[in-house]
C-alpha cells in the first residue's frame, strides 16, 4: 500500500496519462472513423478494423481495466465523463496499435528490441515517459535507473497488484512511443529536397510582387439564358463520387422544454437567502456557517482586487464602511464577509521531500539538516506552483507554501495520505495584497413544482402525439410551439441545439425501433432539459442519391457557365491597349492595390488561378481575364522585388512543414486500408 500511496504522491502517472493522450489521440483521424448503425448482427460490436470485429464484451473489460488503474494511481479522480472519455479513447487506441498500427510498421521493418526496452525503462537513454515520472527522479530531480530498479524490487510486494499494472502500463507507453518515433523519424528523413527544389524554392521565397487588380463578380441573380442539361448533372456527380458520400445520418424537429426558475422560486430564493444574510452578517463561525447554509463550499483561497467580482472587489479592497457585501447573478444571490487579508505571491518555487508517517523521525532529521546547511540536495524539485495547480493534483497539502518566506522550511503533515513531508520554499514571485472570503451563495434553481410543471408539458406533448409525426406537426402549429429542425444527425453527435449533454436524444433517434416518422416520448437531459424529438428523414451510410444533391450541384454548373460566360463577355471588352485603370471603369468598378505577394507559402486570400497568374506575370502588362472560381481577375504587377532573406534553411523549414501535414493525414490513410469501423457511439 505504501508503494501506491508513493506513487499518487509522486504524481507520475498523470504526466504518463498526458503522454499517452498527447501521443495516442492523434493517431486516428475521427472524420475517417465514421461511427454507423450495424444491422442486428452486429449490434454488439463497439467496432471494426481489417475485417475482424471489436466486441462490446471485449472492448467494455479493457475500458474497465483501465479504468480501474487510472482510478488507483491516480487516488478516485477518474470518474467525471472527461476522464472517462480520455480512457475509453486510450483503450480504442491500444486496440488499433495491437491490431493495425503495429503489425503495418513491423512489415515496414522497425521494431523494438528487448535490450532496447530495457535500455528505454531503466538504462541510461530512458524513454521520456519514464524520465518524466517523478518516480524515478533523484534528489536532484534527474531520471534516477537505481529509482526504477527500486520501484522493481518492491512491486510485488504491493498486494492489490496496482503497481505491477502500472509498470506493465508504463512498459506499453514507452513501446508505443518508441514504436511511433521510429515511424515518423523516418518519414521525416525521406523528405528532402534535390538541389534544384532548393535553388527554385529560395528564389521563390525571396521574391516579391506589387500588384493592382479588379475582380469582376459573376452575377448571383437567375440567368434564364443558361441551361444545364441533365447528362451534364450525371456527369458531374459520376465524376466525384467520392465527393457524395455520407454516414447514416437522421433529420430531426424536436421542441425543448428547459427548465427555468419561475418568479415565484427567485422571490422564494431571495427571501431564504435575505433571512440566512442577516445571520451571516452576525455569525462569529463562518467556517461552520458556509458549511451548514451555502450553496457554494467554503474557499482556503486568496485573491487579489482582479480576481474578484467588481462588486465584491470594491468591498474587499475599498475600505467598506459596512461588514459585508451583497451581489446578485442570473444564477445565484450571493454575500461575502472578509476572513483574512495576507501579503501573497501568486506562486512558488518548491522542493520537497516525502516519507510515511512511520518514518516521522527522518523526516524531523532531514528537516534539522536543511534548516542548518540551507540546501536542497536531498529534496526533489516540485518547480513553481500555483494555488490553481497544487489543487488539480490533489496537492492543496502544500498550499503552506505561499504563507513561507523564499529559504524557509517546514515539516506537513499529510493526513490524507498517511505521510509527512519536508518542504521547503526556494523562491516567490513579488507579494500581493490578497483577501479570503467566506461567501454566503443561494443558487437560483427551479422548484419542485416548477420541474413538474415543464415535464408535464412535454409529457402533453408526447402523450397527444402518439408516435405520430402527423399528430405531432399539428400539435404545434396549432399551439404555436417552438419547433427546432436539425439536419444530418449522425450517430456520434453529442450536442443539439443549446444542449450539450444530447446522447440520449440521439441514441433514440438512431434505435432500431425508430424509424422516419417516429416521435419519441419525453426525453430528459441533465435535469433541466426535457425533448419531444421527431424523426422526418432517414439516410443510409454510402453514396448519396443524385436527387439529393442535384440542387447543389445545379449550383455548381450554373456557376461554372456564369463565370465562361463572363469570361468571353470580358474578352470582347479588351481591346490590348487600355489601361488597368481604363479597363476598370468599362466594367464600372475600381482598381485595388496589393504590396509584398510572396509565393514561398500560400496566400489563403488569393484564389489559387489568380495567384498562379500573378507569379508568371511581367511586370509592367495587364493580364486578363484570368478565370476565378466566382468571377474574373484584370492585374497589372507594378514592381517585382528579389531580395535574400529566404535562406535555404527557410526552404528546408517549409519543407518541413509539408511533410508535418502529410504525416498526420497518414494515421487517416492507415485506417482506410484497415476497413476500421467504430461504433462506439452507440453505446456511450
Amino acid at each position: 500500500m505504501a508503494v501506491l500511496e508513493k506513487i499518487r504522491v509522486k504524481l507520475g502517472i498523470l504526466i504518463s496519462i498526458l503522454i499517452a493522450v498527447a501521443l495516442l489521440s492523434f493517431i486516428i483521424d475521427p472524420n475517417t472513423l465514421g461511427s454507423t448503425l450495424q444491422s442486428m448482427s452486429k449490434e454488439n460490436n463497439v467496432g471494426q478494423m481489417k475485417g475482424k470485429a471489436v466486441t462490446y464484451r471485449d472492448y467494455f473489460t479493457a475500458v474497465e481495466r483501465n479504468s480501474a488503474l487510472m482510478q488507483a494511481l491516480n487516488g478516485g479522480n477518474s470518474n467525471s465523463e472527461e476522464a472517462q472519455n480520455q480512457i475509453r479513447e486510450m483503450t480504442w487506441n491500444q486496440i488499433y496499435n495491437q491490431r493495425v498500427f503495429f503489425p503495418k510498421i513491423n512489415d515496414a521493418g522497425f521494431y523494438v528490441e528487448d535490450a532496447e526496452m530495457v535500455d528505454l525503462l531503466h538504462g541510461e537513454t530512458p524513454s521520456p515517459v519514464m524520465a518524466q515520472q517523478r518516480m524515478f527522479m533523484d534528489e536532484s530531480g534527474r531520471f534516477s535507473p537505481d529509482a526504477v530498479k527500486e520501484f522493481l524490487s518492491q512491486m510485488d510486494l504491493d498486494e492489490s497488484g496496482v503497481s505491477r499494472k502500472y509498470w506493465d502500463y508504463l512498459k506499453e507507453q514507452v513501446y508505443t512511443q518508441q514504436m511511433y518515433g521510429k515511424y515518423y523519424s523516418a518519414l521525416r528523413g525521406s523528405s528532402v529536397l534535390n538541389a534544384a527544389q532548393l535553388a527554385r524554392a529560395v528564389e521563390e521565397g525571396n521574391t516579391t510582387k506589387d500588384v493592382d487588380f479588379f475582380v469582376v463578380p459573376i452575377n448571383f441573380g437567375v440567368d434564364s439564358t443558361l441551361k444545364i442539361s441533365p447528362a451534364e448533372v450525371q456527369k458531374y456527380y459520376n465524376d466525384r463520387k467520392k465527393q457524395f458520400v455520407q454516414k447514416d445520418n437522421r433529420d430531426i424537429e424536436y421542441v425543448l422544454f428547459e427548465v427555468v426558475p419561475s418568479q415565484e422560486d427567485i422571490a422564494a430564493i431571495k427571501e431564504n437567502f435575505d433571512a440566512l444574510y442577516e445571520e451571516f452578517k452576525a455569525s462569529d463561525n463562518l467556517k461552520n456557517f458556509v458549511a451548514l447554509n451555502s450553496d457554494r463550499r467554503w474557499d482556503e483561497g486568496f485573491y487579489t482586487r482582479e480576481q474578484l467580482p467588481a462588486k465584491f472587489a470594491d468591498y474587499a479592497f475599498g475600505m467598506p464602511a459596512a461588514a459585508s457585501a451583497i451581489d446578485s447573478t442570473a444564477t445565484a444571490f450571493s454575500a461575502v464577509r472578509i476572513v483574512d487579508r495576507k501579503m501573497m505571491p501568486d506562486s512558488v518555487s518548491i522542493s520537497y521531500r516525502v516519507y510515511p508517517a512511520a518514518e516521522q523521525a527522518s523526516a524531523d532529521s532531514l528537516l534539522a539538516a536543511v534548516r542548518k546547511d540551507g540546501s536542497s540536495a536531498d529534496l526533489a524539485p516540485g518547480g513553481w506552483v500555483t494555488r490553481q495547480s497544487l489543487a488539480a493534483n490533489n496537492m492543496d497539502f502544500f498550499n503552506v507554501a505561499f504563507e513561507m518566506k523564499p529559504g524557509e522550511v517546514r515539516l506537513v503533515n499529510i493526513d490524507q495520505y498517511q505521510m509527512v513531508a519536508v518542504l521547503k520554499s526556494e523562491q516567490a514571485t513579488r507579494l500581493k495584497e490578497k483577501v479570503q472570503l467566506a461567501t454566503l451563495s443561494k443558487n437560483i434553481t427551479p422548484s419542485e413544482d416548477t420541474y413538474r410543471e415543464y415535464l408535464m408539458k412535454a409529457a402533453d406533448l408526447a402523450d397527444r402525439s402518439d408516435g405520430s409525426y402527423e399528430k405531432f406537426a399539428s400539435i404545434v402549429k396549432e399551439e404555436g410551439l417552438p419547433v427546432i429542425p436539425v439536419q444530418h444527425v449522425t450517430i456520434d453527435t453529442r450536442r443539439i441545439g443549446v444542449v450539450d449533454n444530447a446522447r440520449s436524444v440521439v441514441h433514440w433517434v438512431f434505435d432500431r425501433k425508430t424509424k422516419a416518422g417516429s416521435v419519441s416520448d419525453v426525453i430528459t437531459v441533465d435535469n433541466k432539459y426535457h425533448f419531444v424529438a421527431a424523426v422526418t428523414k432517414t439516410r443510409k451510410e454510402g453514396q448519396m442519391p443524385l436527387e439529393e444533391v442535384k440542387d447543389d450541384i445545379l449550383t455548381q454548373l450554373i456557376n461554372q457557365k456564369k463565370v465562361e460566360k463572363l469570361m468571353a463577355e470580358a474578352s470582347e471588352k479588351v481591346s490590348g491597349s487600355e489601361s488597368l485603370e481604363a479597363l476598370a471603369e468599362k466594367f464600372s468598378t475600381t482598381v485595388n492595390h496589393r504590396d509584398g505577394i510572396s509565393f514561398s507559402s500560400p496566400d489563403m486570400s488569393l484564389e489559387p488561378s489568380f495567384a498562379g497568374a500573378i507569379a508568371a506575370a511581367p511586370e509592367g502588362k495587364v493580364i486578363g481575364p484570368v478565370k476565378g472560381s466566382v468571377g474574373v481577375y484584370f492585374f497589372r504587377v507594378n514592381k517585382a522585388d528579389k531580395g535574400e532573406y529566404y535562406t535555404e534553411a527557410d526552404a528546408e523549414g517549409r519543407a518541413a512543414q509539408k511533410n508535418y501535414y502529410l504525416m498526420q493525414a497518414l494515421p487517416g490513410i492507415i485506417s482506410q486500408e484497415a476497413d476500421i469501423k467504430d461504433y462506439r457511439a452507440k453505446f456511450y
